[in-house]
């Protein structure tokens, strides 16, 4: 799977999740708290963020190791 893509769609759970507790938030002002919704929002948008951090950092890693490969293949192309 594309890790850009599974980035993305993390990222974007990540708001929803947030949204999520925000909309429970809001339920205090309209005099209906819902606590276990913010819970779940907040925990649930962390653990997407923190996710989504981790994918993105083994990508770039992935992306760093290809391009020192290309530039070791680039000098060894030269000094022959």
């Amino acid at each position: 799977m594309n890790y850009r893509l599974a980035v993305l769609f993390l990222s974007i759970g990540t708001i929803v999740a947030y949204g999520y507790a925000l909309g429970g938030l809001m339920g205090y002002l309209l005099g209906e708290g819902k606590p276990l919704v913010i819970a779940g929002g907040l925990v649930s948008g962390t653990f997407c963020a923190l996710a989504a951090f981790k994918l993105w950092g083994i990508y770039l890693s992935q992306i760093d190791e290809e391009i020192r490969k290309d530039e070791r293949e680039e000098t060894d192309e030269e000094d022959q």
